[in-house]
């Protein structure tokens, strides 16, 4: 493991060996006052419905991770609560592919029956409690309150409402037909039989077999609180190859019934959500795209949970689509492309957590002759990682490096915390094992230049020598070398990654910029950005090297098109001019994003009408990539800002090295930066003060007019400011500004 003397060095190397400068005072706690009022804060970008919700891409939703939940009335038809389970899978071995197989499977909705029928439902669903409160108009002018949530540790849906005498109500269960919507492309699809209804223990359930074995039940319960209120209690259990999920739905349904166990349960999901948030803050001169970031940090932790299945293209809310699984040639890793630099660690570990149960199924999924040392990743799969990389779409299109891809953003995982233990036991053997998966196959021509055999470059080309392989493998090698520099492991591969670093051909340019392979030119109007992948993310080619600005803009420019009509591609877009710091041009492309029809009235992503989980973690990436970067082992303050937002502020978002850094910007420029060091490590910031600064709380070295470099031991705190010595981190307030933009409106 590395020693302190190893990090000293590496301090003066980096920063330089002249005198130090001591900053004022002792090291800081956090150095300033946060006074975010937290509940005020996030009700101004609760989503707001002056409209009754028809679909599932504008209905408010609660999840928890596993189980989810969506309210709302399609038109003509009678008020509906949709419930899902990220558990509920097929579990067939066929010729079917991976999502026909093994592919989320519906449950189905209740149905809301009264008295007198519901005519409208406006509401609001309340971010900081995890809470939707609506008032559901009948047509005789009654109101009925109604609230929804799923409970965060406990999985039970919770619906409470009110039933008066004059207008009763009750909730009828309607199973959906089990069976996979995506038709095969050998063999053909299954229906499972007829759900089984059944009154077990005075709960209500709904038994559905699988012919492949096992079974998933809804079970659920009204209980009468009052004269007039009701509560609906609902879970959805799944089993295989048993039948246990019949008695653990109906024991959980049957103890969820008592008021104290709702109490308490209740209490520790309203504590969850309040304390989720605190983790960090981000507030912009920007209503709309603050409402979404905030939002999105909801959606996100509805979506995923510790010891949860893996987050799918949908989450725990089901709707029909050609997409029921999971993708790792581009959605996954940008849908956890967010969660480490917000601070939300445990949610972000769920994809290592997937990952290293799988490690032997990687290994497994490559052919015989290299399973010794590499694994790959299929571009799509359903709950468990199965499936053959070379067998799907076929086995002349292989994607050889989305396991690199996947890795790239545990690194980021990693770097953000420094656990080295971590880094040799689990992440330097799975990142050599994916780069051998290239390594055991490149070529060598007469010049003794390495090349990559054919593959797919993701929704491009089937060709030598893609940028996507080039980048991928070039990132793994310069990685691999890093940490057996770190941790002194002298691996027997070194002399291998240096002589592809050496010798691997360069990247495919044309006067377009970088091409998609070796033979075809990079595709116009091509929402994946595959061939760019060594400016971003990978940063191998970056606005640090002057010499390839020219060619990293017109590669840009030439793909960066306005018109591409996808929310994730403009937010990446707007990313690659962060990482050029050109704030003008990233904010274009985040006004872009915003307006995309993709993009729903509860900011559902879809495409085709097929939900798309992917995009959440790019647009809070985009924003994040505005105010904190950290590749490079360096800093960056506000680098992606456009000159209008004049004042910004975040705090306690986490960048390379193991920090946590807040920062506020006042006067369209760099006002105070506070940096608390998790690990020890080397840390050179580049500030964008416009003004005279002064360092407290560690030594500190002037590097440049635009950096400074800090010794920080591990927990100590600097503070970097102008002016005056007390800030604070309050909201940024807009003056009539737009807020609540989510939900419908009148």
């Amino acid at each position: 493991m590395k020693q302190n003397k190893k990090r000293v060095f590496i301090t003066l190397l980096v920063c330089g060996l002249s005198t130090l400068c001591k900053g004022n005072g002792s090291a800081l706690s956090h150095g300033v006052d946060n006074r975010v009022d937290w509940k005020d804060f996030l009700s101004r970008h609760d989503l707001v419905w002056e409209k009754t919700p028809r679909s599932y891409f504008d209905a408010p939703f609660v999840g928890n991770g596993l189980l989810g939940a969506m309210l709302y009335m399609p038109e003509g038809e009678a008020l509906r609560l949709d419930v899902g389970s990220t558990e509920v899978v097929e579990r067939r071995d066929t010729e079917a592919r991976s999502i026909v197989d093994n592919g989320r499977l519906p449950v189905g909705y209740f149905e809301f029956a009264s008295t007198y029928p519901v005519d409208r439902a406006t509401g609001r669903l309340d971010l900081y409690n995890a809470l939707a409160r609506f008032d559901l108009h009948t047509k005789k002018k009654q109101s009925l309150q109604l609230d929804l949530k799923v409970l965060r540790n406990r999985d039970v849906i919770v619906l409470e409402y009110e039933s008066p005498a004059d207008a009763d109500g009750y909730w009828v269960f309607r199973p959906s037909m089990s069976v996979v919507p995506r038709l095969p492309m050998k063999g053909t699809a299954h229906l499972n039989p007829v759900a089984e209804m059944k009154v077990i223990n005075n709960v209500n359930v709904a038994i559905q077999n699988r012919d492949a074995g096992g079974c998933y039940v809804t079970a659920w319960k009204e209980v009468k609180l009052s004269e007039s209120r009701k509560r609906l209690l609902v879970t959805i259990q799944d089993s295989y190859p048993d039948h246990s999920a019949i008695n653990k739905a109906v024991d959980l349904i049957a103890s969820s019934a008592f008021e104290h166990v709702m109490e308490q349960e209740g209490k520790a999901h309203t504590e969850w959500w309040n304390n989720y948030y605190t983790a960090s803050f981000v507030s912009i001169p920007h209503p709309q795209m603050e409402s979404l970031y905030w939002g999105l940090q909801y959606r996100l932790a509805s979506m995923m949970r510790k010891g949860a299945p893996l987050c799918d293209l949908m989450g725990p809310w089901y709707k029909s689509t050609t997409w029921p699984g999971i993708w790792f040639n581009l959605n996954t890793q940008m849908l956890f492309s967010s969660l480490h630099i917000s601070n939300q660690m445990e949610l972000a570990s769920t994809l290592h957590d997937f990952i290293y149960a799988n490690e032997e199924n990687l290994i497994n999924s490559i052919p015989q002759q290299w399973r010794h040392n590499a694994a790959g990743l299929v571009r799509c799969t359903g709950k468990d990682q199965i499936e053959p990389v070379f067998e799907w779409p076929n086995a002349e299109y292989p994607e050889r490096s989305n396991l690199i891809y996947l890795m790239y953003y545990m690194w980021e995982h990693y770097r953000v915390s420094m656990d080295d233990r971590y880094l040799e036991e689990r992440f330097f053997p799975l990142l050599k094992r994916a780069a051998n998966f290239i390594l055991n196959v490149v070529t060598t021509d007469d010049n003794g230049m390495l090349h990559i055999p054919e593959s797919h470059s993701p929704e491009a080309v089937y060709d030598t020598d893609t940028n996507y392989d080039l980048s991928s493998l070039r990132w793994a090698c310069t990685t691999l070398l890093a940490i057996d520099d770190r941790l002194h492991i002298g691996d027997k591969q070194q002399a291998e990654w240096k002589r592809a670093l050496k010798k691997l051909a360069p990247y495919p340019v044309d006067e377009n910029g970088y091409m998609a392979s070796a033979h075809h030119k990079a595709p116009l109007g091509h929402r994946h950005w595959c061939h760019l992948f060594q400016i971003y993310p990978y940063a191998l080619i970056n606005y640090d090297q002057p010499k390839n600005r020219p060619l990293i803009m017109r590669s840009l420019e030439h793909w960066g098109s306005p018109s591409i009509p996808n929310t994730w591609t403009q937010a990446v877009i707007s990313s690659m001019y962060s990482y050029q710091q050109k704030g003008e041009e990233a904010l274009k492309h985040l006004e872009l994003a915003l307006k995309t029809s993709n993009l729903s009235a509860n900011f559902t992503h879809s495409e085709g009408k097929n939900p798309c989980s992917e995009t959440y973690g790019g647009l809070s990436r985009m924003l994040q990539d505005m105010l904190l970067q950290s590749w490079g082992n360096k800093i960056r303050i506000f680098p992606g800002v456009s000159g209008c937002w004049q004042d910004a502020v975040f705090y306690q978002l986490r960048a390379e090295g193991g920090f946590l850094v807040s920062a506020g910007r006042k006067n369209g420029a760099t006002d105070w930066i506070n940096i608390h060091s998790l690990a020890g490590e080397p840390c050179i910031v580049e500030h964008n003060f416009n003004a005279p600064f002064t360092v407290r709380g560690v030594k500190y070295k002037r590097l440049d007019e635009r950096r400074v470099c800090l010794y920080l031991e591990k927990g100590e705190t600097a503070l970097l400011y102008t002016g005056d010595y007390n800030k604070e981190i309050t909201p940024v307030i807009v003056s009539n500004g737009n807020y609540n933009n989510y939900g419908l409106k009148e």
